[in-house]
């Protein structure tokens, strides 16, 4: 009895934690001690870091499989080549655009605070002021840290969802809307552009998108070339009922992009080139 009781506290000691048994980083343990049936065994355990680590790659699997599952709606995106070059480090600074380059890395580097409060925006504004290049920096600098986002214009969205009432009747709108559910933010460009029926219908499509993603509480980016007056007026329901607008407000509340067109002074541009090919 005594031999086994002096064999159990050498085998004890045996198993004792020892310098190894911590994270030469965190100083968490590596390992630790459980009785198990009366015997002690040191099993293997997770430090802080090991933990954080292993969270980061649950996160980023988790992520990856979502943006794999927004592949189908890739083709009917604006997430082309134009897209993947809409980045902060090719922005082209001035003082008319200091303060939306603020606005989007200061977003981006708050992204889970900003997901956690569904948080979006509504850029309006004159077209060519930069409302489509920096929600695409915003989508890009996101991407990077494997954020699912998917950016399609409302004209796209509204076509792809009538060509699935062709195959799979008013079902196909909800597999499309559902299928939104997987992008973590969804940038949704030149609303009030698409063609609005006496029916209606595209305007109950595009209420049925923002509320799905305050229902999921997933954030959206907007951006028109309406001003507020004109974009309320756009999505007012045949009841004249603001339903739709309010509910954009409430999850992207509005920034005006104030500025001369890009485009009018690269045409400009472009057209003093021309004369000196004449």
């Amino acid at each position: 009895m005594v031999e086994k009781t002096i064999n159990k506290m050498i085998h004890t000691k045996e198993l004792a934690l020892n310098s190894d048994d911590y994270c030469p980083k965190c100083k968490g343990k590596k390992s630790m001690m459980i009785n198990i049936l009366g015997n002690m065994r040191k099993v293997p355990v997770l430090c802080k870091c090991e933990k954080e680590k292993y969270e980061k790659q649950r996160m980023i699997d988790e992520n990856t499989e979502k943006i794999y599952k927004l592949e189908r709606l890739r083709e009917h995106s604006l997430m082309d080549e134009c897209f993947k070059s809409c980045t902060f480090e090719n922005w082209k600074h001035d003082k008319n655009s200091q303060n939306m380059y603020r606005i989007g890395i200061n977003y981006c580097d708050r992204w889970q605070e900003m997901k956690k409060k569904n948080m979006g925006f509504t850029f309006w504004g004159p077209p060519g002021t930069g409302k489509t290049y920096l929600s695409f920096c915003i989508a890009n600098r996101l991407l990077q840290n494997y954020v699912p986002v998917i950016a399609i214009s409302t004209i796209n969205i509204i076509n792809r969802i009538y060509d699935s009432y062709k195959r799979y009747g008013q079902q196909g709108e909800v597999q499309i809307i559902n299928s939104l559910k997987n992008a973590s933010l969804l940038i949704l460009d030149d609303l009030g552009a698409e063609y609005t029926s006496k029916a209606g219908k595209e305007k109950q499509i595009i209420y049925s998108i923002l509320d799905a993603r305050y229902r999921d509480k997933k954030p959206v980016i907007v951006t028109t070339n309406l001003n507020l007056k004109q974009l309320k007026e756009k999505l007012r329901g045949n009841d004249r009922i603001d339903r739709t607008y309010d509910r954009l407000l409430e999850l992207a509340p509005p920034i005006e992009i104030k500025g001369i067109s890009k485009r009018v002074a690269e045409g400009k541009e472009k057209t003093q080139i021309l004369k000196t090919l004449l």
